[in-house]
């Protein structure tokens, strides 16, 4: 049983009507509607966890993509699984545990560089929030891990893939011998 005045509420041709558009559009559109927050998420899915050296080095969940012009790219899995253009490079046990390693540095360095922009997210907020004056016992102390020393041990890594892993050579030069005094 309905009460007399929800009754009334339900008979106003305003009420009803708007309600029937609105069902009737979302019906009509729910397969786009679906479609669209379908793409929202796979789109999220494939965004890429870290950038690195300009784009060269592109990490994707545990799938680290070397991007060199010219050259095809090519992947490095955590178990050390190298492909090029979707294709597996056979590897001896020696070159995949230099390609782990190169995938480990390089997921130490956006660890690092994470904690990193972090902590200086961090500071500028308590900058702010003492306009703009830390105390010196405050004072953000400096980098005990530079990029440079970063880099460095990962191009170590890289010279050894060269040598040992014919073809690892055309990404040889992701990183240079001087890349350190351009920073």
């Amino acid at each position: 049983m309905v009460p007399p005045l929800a009754r009334r509420q339900l008979k106003k041709p305003g009420c009803t009507s708007i309600a029937r558009f609105a069902r009737g559009y979302l019906m009509k559109h729910r397969s786009m509607i679906m479609l669209l927050a379908l793409s929202a998420t796979l789109a999220a899915c494939g965004m890429p966890d870290f950038y690195f050296m300009n784009g060269k080095i592109i990490m994707i969940g545990n799938q680290l993509t070397l991007h060199v012009s010219g050259t095809p790219d090519a992947s490095i899995s955590s178990a050390g699984d190298f492909n090029i253009k979707g294709k597996a490079v056979p590897v001896t046990a020696p070159q995949r545990g230099l390609l782990m390693l190169y995938y480990q540095h390089v997921e130490d360095i956006r660890e690092r560089s994470t904690a990193m922009s972090k902590a200086e997210e961090a500071t500028n907020k308590e900058t702010a929030e003492h306009d703009g004056k830390l105390d010196p016992g405050q004072q953000p102390s400096g980098n005990k891990h530079s990029t440079c020393q970063d880099e460095a041990s990962l191009k170590a890594v890289q010279d050894q893939l060269v040598t040992q892993m014919p073809a690892f050579l055309p990404y040889a030069n992701i990183f240079g011998s001087d890349d350190c005094g351009k920073h």
